[in-house]
């Protein structure tokens, strides 16, 4: 790699992650293909397509056995905001100014539909943006139609200004960015079809698995179902104007499943995402991606190559444009990630490889930081009531020690539920320093503050869950 050509943080970041920038390869691939991305929102790896048997996910699954579907994709935060600027524009949530919760990008950060405008793309979005209205700005259109998630499936309004869209770009190249809310909290019932049931759903084990749970679960699959249908219909519209032949299909999510251990934390559970391309006829049908790992850091500068525009050079992301064609490439050697202010504030960071994961968390001395969604869920109170009563598993007691500690250190191979962390025994000091050492290194590069730096109040209380404030607390003023 010759590091005259990109910026040195750059250099350092390729080096970290093991794998060179894709910077020669921008030109490789002719013509503008029409790009789509579904996104869900707080859905972990519930979908028939990687492997839960007990959910009805079959337009994503339709989706998965049409393109590629990658086995071991992470985000760059476990929360809504962070990871979504993050892996709009390519750039990890600190170095922007989007660490925290609500904070949307400045005037002068560029996000992808930019990029994509100056080569010609019509752009737009819809639903669920949350990059504030600077992001909002880069697009030539909202469409209209807002949800929800307890307002019921998507209004006549929303697929009407769909076709309206799709109508009016006829024959022009464009990008589309649709932001479902489903399965966000609070769930609703009456307005969600029931299609999946407590008794067949998986609990993991840092849940009770009691009735409330199950059905909470339950809920949260609807969810995810309904959000499948409206995807399906989506889809069929396309399908309707030929447009598939030509048009790149991406569906994931921006954070894990709203549960507590999982949403706002930086185990897998809280970091792991489902990703799916389809392209026809480009892309393989019913091919899958395991060798390595991948950051939704490099989905900017990923989609940006596949239509044949430059990568900037400040992205910190690299472009993973050849494991799509072939899987049997091998991807980063490490992803990081980042978890702070929501609801609670925390300063935790972690760095990935395929057996190892370290953790670093600053805030040592408080228990984990929960979010308002989490704590009023029939998953917490569930928790609690046999946190209470004494009759909490060892699995399930994680989130509520305190302290807890600094560095958590878990062997994937051995441990895939990070329930153990090993940071205590001599056998795992040699491949913690070197992660520790690639953190620290990552944390330079990508001008990452330091923890006291920017301390908020938490805004409810970590041991019961109970709201303190129902506004933002401000920053501490030093």
């Amino acid at each position: 790699m010759n590091c005259k050509l990109i910026p040195q943080s750059l250099c350092t970041v390729a080096a970290l992650t093991g794998v060179t920038p894709l910077m020669s390869q921008q030109k490789e691939t002719p013509g503008q293909p029409n790009i789509v991305v579904f996104i869900a929102d707080d859905a972990g790896m519930d979908y028939g397509c990687y492997g839960n048997k007990g959910i009805s996910t079959p337009n994503i699954d339709r989706l998965a056995s049409k393109g590629i579907r990658f086995e071991k994709a992470f985000l760059t935060s476990p929360q809504s905001s962070p990871s979504r600027t993050s892996m709009m524009t390519g750039k990890f949530a600190h170095t922007i100014g989007t660490q925290d919760l609500h904070t949307g990008i400045d005037a002068d950060t560029k996000m992808m539909p930019y990029y994509f405008k100056q080569a010609g793309y019509t752009t737009a979005c819809m639903l669920k943006t949350h990059w504030g209205p600077n992001g909002d700005k880069q697009f030539d259109r909202i469409i209209k139609g807002t949800y929800l998630p307890d307002q019921g499936p998507l209004s006549k309004e929303v697929f009407a200004n769909y076709r309206q869209f799709l109508d009016d770009t006829k024959g022009e190249p464009f990008f589309l960015w649709v932001g479902f809310i489903d399965p966000h909290r609070p769930y609703n019932r009456k307005k969600c079809p029931q299609v999946n049931t407590p008794g067949k759903v998986t609990v993991p084990p840092y849940l009770v698995d009691g009735e409330d749970t199950r059905r909470d679960l339950a809920d949260y699959y609807n969810e995810i179902s309904r959000m499948d249908d409206n995807i399906g219909t989506m889809l069929k519209e396309m399908e309707k104007r030929h447009l598939l032949d030509n048009t790149i299909i991406v569906f994931l999510s921006d954070n894990g499943m709203p549960f507590p251990r999982a949403k706002g934390t930086l185990y897998d559970s809280g970091i792991q995402t489902p990703l799916i391309f389809v392209w026809d006829k480009k892309i393989q049908p019913g091919t899958k991606h395991t060798n390595g790992l991948v950051s939704t850091i490099d989905l900017a500068p990923t989609l940006l190559s596949l239509a044949g525009i430059e990568v900037p050079e400040d992205m910190y992301g690299r472009g993973f444009k050849d494991l799509l064609f072939d899987p049997s490439r091998r991807g980063s050697e490490y992803i990081f990630s980042e978890r702070n202010w929501h609801d609670t504030d925390e300063y935790i960071r972690c760095v990935r490889s395929e057996k190892y994961k370290l953790i670093y968390n600053a805030y040592y001395e408080l228990p984990h930081g929960t979010s308002m969604d989490l704590s009023t869920s029939l998953s917490w109170y569930e928790l609690k009531k046999h946190q209470r009563q004494g009759s909490l598993q060892k699995s399930q007691t994680q989130i509520f020690e305190c302290p807890r500690a600094m560095v958590e250190i878990y062997d994937l191979e051995k441990d895939p539920d990070e329930l153990d962390n090993v940071a205590d025994l001599a056998e795992y000091k040699a491949p913690g320093s070197v992660l520790a050492r690639k953190m620290v290194e990552w944390q330079k590069a990508t001008k990452d503050h330091p923890w006291w730096k920017n301390r908020r109040p938490d805004q409810n209380d970590r041991i019961t869950g109970f709201p303190l404030f129902m506004n933002r607390p401000p920053l501490w003023v030093e």
